[in-house]
């Protein structure tokens, strides 16, 4: 069972995707911007940060992210059925929780 972060201002939104998650078996936490997320990371280290592109704070938290000694290479996800799946080395966005389970699989065996 793996913890991960979600990351949404939408409660309605951040719900259904914390259901999701633990219909799969994962263990789930909530925060609503880049800053709480970044305390909730820092006290529980999930093995990754699920957020969508519209949040306001997205671009903070990846800056915050990265400039964190010990959170800079934490995997962060976007299931988004409307974006082509890619990944770089900052974001992967996924076309489906399947994948992330995968994403999070693979990530957790490195």
């Amino acid at each position: 069972m793996h913890t991960v972060l979600v990351v949404e201002d939408v409660d309605e939104i951040s719900a259904n995707m914390s259901a999701a998650l633990k219909q799969r078996g994962h263990l789930v936490e909530r925060a609503s911007n880049a800053e709480q997320a970044i305390q909730m990371a820092e006290q529980n280290r999930p093995a990754m940060i699920l957020t969508d592109l519209d949040l306001p704070t997205f671009d903070k938290l990846l800056k915050l992210l990265r400039a964190h000694a010990d959170l800079k290479n934490t995997v962060v996800a976007i299931v988004d059925i409307n974006h082509p799946q890619v990944a770089d080395q900052t974001v992967n966005i996924l076309c489906d929780f399947q994948a992330l389970d995968e994403l999070i699989e693979s990530s957790q065996a490195k």
